[in-house]
């Protein structure tokens, strides 16, 4: 919950609601639509039109946020299509009550439910489309190296971005290890994975995946394999990923149950 929270907050920052709900407000209070036009006078439509907008845009919001915590914030035609859909199934039915009740007795209009739900459906994609088009922008690079930041720190708080080292699942939720700390994520462990994308590093364990450049130290005792971390953090490895750190990591002969020194 505590996750969802801090990205809704992130996405009512963007510009992109704002600029929807601008745009929105003035050209519906112009054209006047569902009967509108008739029942109410300009000043009337954009007192009627602006709040329930700005209502339609913040529940948009949450549920853009609901649906990037399943796929991922990077925008999908999957996911964009998801977006309109729940906003159709969500907002058309109080959109239509309200124009029933406000609009419909003054001027006689018929409106229909499916219209709204079109249009509902319809701007929810133009948002998409727009929102698509303003995440074209450079990323941020990586304080590890030239090439772009890992998708994952999209997520992050920017007091905590930095070096991601580590990434180990917890119920639905996900702990994201980082070099300016450590934070919760709602979402799937294979997801977290794949938006860290060519960030260098492996899966060790069907729970945790760790960056190379994070380990201080290899602890092989017996056929017990721990990788200590630079926050302090041990990471055991299963038997199914041990080769990952064995190629990475050779073994030192004649160290048989000692501690080896990682990456640099």
């Amino acid at each position: 919950m505590l996750s969802f929270r801090r990205e809704l907050l992130a996405e009512l920052r963007s510009p992109v609601p704002l600029v929807a709900w601008l745009c929105l407000s003035v050209v519906v209070s112009i054209m006047g639509p569902f009967g509108s036009y008739g029942a109410l006078t300009l000043s009337e439509r954009a007192l009627f039109w602006t709040p329930l907008l700005g209502l339609g845009v913040v529940v948009g919001a949450a549920i853009r946020t609901l649906v990037s915590c399943r796929f991922g914030p990077a925008p999908s035609l999957k996911a964009s299509l998801l977006i309109a859909g729940l906003n159709a199934i969500v907002l058309a039915p109080a959109l239509y009550a309200l124009i029933v009740l406000v609009v419909a007795d003054k001027v006689h209009a018929h409106v229909q439910g499916a219209e709204i739900a079109v249009l509902i459906a319809s701007v929810s994609l133009g948002i998409c489309a727009l929102r698509i088009a303003v995440s074209g922008e450079p990323s941020q690079t990586d304080t590890v190296g030239t090439g772009p930041a890992p998708r994952l720190l999209r997520r992050l708080d920017p007091e905590i971005c930095g070096e991601i080292w580590a990434i180990s699942v917890r119920d639905h939720y996900v702990d994201v290890q980082t070099s300016g700390g450590k934070t919760s994520l709602l979402m799937r462990f294979s997801d977290a994975m794949n938006e860290v994308e060519d960030h260098l590093g492996a899966q060790v364990h069907r729970s945790h995946w760790v960056a190379w450049g994070a380990v201080t130290t290899v602890c092989r005792e017996g056929g017990k394999l721990v990788l200590q971390l630079k926050s302090g953090q041990q990471i055991p490895v299963s038997r199914n990923h041990r080769g990952k750190v064995d190629a990475r990591f050779p073994p030192v002969p004649g160290l048989k149950a000692a501690e080896q020194q990682g990456a640099a």
